[in-house]
């Protein structure tokens, strides 16, 4: 059936933009005027168009939608009402939009997840299948509170990693507009004076010379390079998906950092596909949606394997003993589980302690690099000025 982008208004005056999949303009107009809104215009809506747009709703807004929801339907309130309720408590005007369009849908019969389909920016195909797992398993109320604390967790961990790495981030960023200040106009004034003085320089004074001529010559290069740098590094995933997968191995094995990421990376999975298989999706099906999530083509490469053994009719643990990715830790809670029969039970008590070790390791590793970035700025600034100052000192050695 076709998808119609439609313009209605109800008995209250109140105006509704939304998208509907009706069988033609007849049955759209005969399904709002069931529910109390009249069809004011519309037109059929290509699928193309509805993988373009480009709705962005903060995660907090999610969240709040979510915890809202479940207290409403616990309450005992209709679904469609519940979707109207949260639409006119929104403050987030893109989310009041969308909640409407989708409380009109469910109104007119169709299925909360379907109705979610139509924001595949706002509201992905994982969180969209969990929803039409809760649907078909008569437990949506359960479904919207796990989705509300697993997205109040990812919340948590970037909270954790925005305010362990501000001061350093700060500090960075001072000192390098400090270092390219110095270079750009201090050192070449220091040049100049070299130069009419005559005098034999150091070799760390001329490279720092060299280094400050260049600096003030191709500044805008400099600039080019690290704008395509960025452009690279956004768009490599798409382009270059070997090399992607490379840099993603890189930074696993990065000092310190690489802890992190395996930890973080490792957490996402886990959490996704407990989260998954408590609301009834199917484990292949789980494996395929968790894919992606972690942004890191390594965990995906891993559970890629685990989706294809499990469709041969293998174990998850048989694929991911075989990538360094998973922990031997986490591999052997796995089998447990697996022999058990208790997998969604045991990745929830691995992510449990995911949950407890990620915040230590954060605040632990900048604990360590606030003074490692402090120490290293402050050489490079005083080897900057020693390079500048060693001439003059042995020129008034000299004089004297």
């Amino acid at each position: 059936m076709p998808e119609f982008a439609y313009h209605s208004v109800n008995k209250a005056g109140h105006v509704s933009d939304g998208t509907m999949v009706a069988d033609d303009e007849l049955a759209l107009e005969r399904r709002l005027r069931e529910i109390g809104y009249w069809l004011i215009d519309s037109r059929v809506q290509s699928p193309s168009k509805r993988r373009k747009r480009t709705d962005k709703v903060p995660r907090r807004e999610l969240i709040d939608f979510f915890m809202g929801m479940t207290s409403l339907l616990t309450a005992g309130i209709p679904v469609a009402d519940a979707l109207a309720a949260m639409a006119e408590e929104t403050v987030h005007p893109a989310l009041r939009r969308i909640l409407e369009d989708i409380s009109i849908n469910v109104q007119a019969g169709n299925d909360v997840s379907s109705s979610l389909r139509n924001y595949p920016t706002v509201f992905n195909d994982q969180l969209c299948n969990l929803v039409q797992a809760g649907e078909h398993g008569g437990n949506l109320i359960n479904t919207f509170e796990d989705l509300a604390e697993h997205l109040d967790w990812i919340e948590r961990i970037m909270a954790d990693i925005k305010q362990a790495s501000i001061y350093p981030l700060m500090i960075i960023s001072a000192v390098a507009g400090l270092i390219g200040l110095m270079f750009v106009f201090v050192v070449p004034s220091f040049a100049s004076i070299f130069s009419e003085l005559d005098i034999e320089l150091p070799a760390l004074t001329r490279g720092v010379v060299a280094i400050g001529e260049f600096a003030q010559q191709f500044w805008w290069a400099i600039i080019l390079a690290i704008v395509a740098a960025v452009v690279f590094v956004r768009t490599v995933r798409s382009t270059h998906p070997a090399i992607a997968m490379q840099i993603d191995r890189m930074k696993l094995r990065i000092p310190v950092f690489g802890r992190i990421q395996s930890l973080l990376v490792q957490s996402q999975f886990v959490h996704n596909l407990a989260l998954m298989l408590k609301a009834g999706v199917p484990i292949l099906d789980a494996l395929r949606l968790s894919r992606g999530i972690s942004k890191n083509l390594v965990m995906d490469a891993a559970i890629n394997d685990a989706a294809n053994t499990v469709q041969g009719g293998g174990r998850i643990s048989d694929a991911l003993r075989e990538h360094a990715v998973v922990s031997s830790l986490t591999l052997r809670m796995i089998i447990v589980g697996e022999d058990a029969g208790r997998l969604d039970t045991t990745l929830q008590q691995i992510a449990d302690r995911f949950d407890a070790e990620i915040p230590r390791q954060i605040k632990r590793v900048f604990s360590i690099l606030e003074p490692m970035i402090t120490l290293t700025l402050v050489v490079i600034v005083g080897l900057i000025a020693g390079a500048l100052f060693l001439p003059m000192f042995a020129l008034v050695s000299g004089l004297s």
